[in-house]
């Protein structure tokens, strides 16, 4: 395919500049997630942040493997492509960390919060370790690397989901029963929290079978590769193609986050404070009638 210098420049600095974008959204959620969910427990906001913070460190890590190709035909240093696995399996052990201390949640809503976490959190945080390093180490190239990504991937993505079924099967059990109000209030947190997980997993995932595809079946990464493009036929529309698709995926989890959260951010700027019954609903019952609002809890604490 023939590609002439202004298209492969324009091609390198679409990337660069589609990248940067996504770093600063990233950031821009981090802050906001930082700001707006105190509410959640420490330690799932601990794991929270640090998905959100290595996903934006690895855009940035991308964004200057970009920057650099702008200047070199060698491609990206293998230093850089190094630390961008580094930040994207970190990206991966946050992940983990988040699902096992919703699982532990889960199935000990009863006296999760009088439990000793701190041992079963180390616990997570060494096992999310140990699992993202030998994943690394066992992966003896790019290829291998791409496939553990994805696989890490759709398995947080099942999990994630297993556990949203299960906890609000666990609420509707809950109304029909008796059930104290401390067990009540974790398993709402619970899905609210992962609410909130789902689309960063599925954002992840996504975006390494994408990425996954591209190298297996045409050859083509993220990084435009001039002497590729000479031997791929059609390689700028599937190279425009994974940029897109991947820059979508990346941008769909930060902005549905904004997005769910544009009501309580508002309120923060204005400085009004809402105070929430264990339900989720405010104390005026916001968006519900009165009839709706007292049969609602009817219902739930009958």
């Amino acid at each position: 395919m023939i590609c002439p210098d202004w298209l492969v420049t324009f091609s390198r600095v679409f990337s660069l500049t589609i990248s940067i974008g996504c770093a600063i959204v990233y950031l821009t959620s981090f802050i906001v997630a930082f700001r707006l969910f105190k509410r959640f427990h420490v330690f799932f906001l601990t794991f929270y942040m640090a998905m959100i913070f290595t996903r934006f460190l690895a855009l940035s890590i991308r964004s200057s493997g970009y920057f650099l190709v702008l200047f070199r035909e060698s491609g990206v240093p293998i230093q850089i492509d190094n630390a961008l696995w580094l930040a994207k399996f970190a990206a991966h052990a946050s992940v983990l960390g988040c699902i096992f201390e919703r699982s532990y949640a889960t199935f000990y809503a009863t006296n999760y919060e009088n439990s000793r976490r701190c041992y079963f959190v180390t616990s997570c945080v060494i096992t999310c370790i140990i699992c993202t390093g030998l994943t690394y180490a066992d992966a003896s190239s790019d290829l291998g690397r791409k496939i553990n990504s994805v696989c890490y991937g759709l398995f947080c993505a099942v999990t994630t989901a297993i556990l949203i079924i299960i906890n609000r099967w666990l609420v509707k059990k809950s109304s029909a029963a008796k059930c104290n109000l401390s067990e009540r209030y974790q398993l709402t947190e619970n899905i609210k929290a992962l609410r909130l997980l789902l689309p960063f997993v599925v954002s992840i995932s996504g975006n390494s079978i994408i990425l996954s595809v591209g190298i297996v079946a045409f050859n083509i990464d993220t990084v435009f590769n001039l002497p590729i493009c000479r031997l791929v036929p059609y390689y700028l529309p599937i190279f425009y193609f994974i940029i897109i698709v991947t820059t979508i995926f990346n941008l769909a989890a930060p902005f549905y986050v904004l997005f769910h959260n544009r009501k309580p951010l508002q309120n923060q700027r204005i400085g009004v404070a809402e105070i929430r019954n264990v339900l989720g609903v405010n104390i005026i019952g916001d968006g519900m009638d009165k009839e709706q609002y007292f049969q609602q809890y009817k219902t739930q604490w009958a």
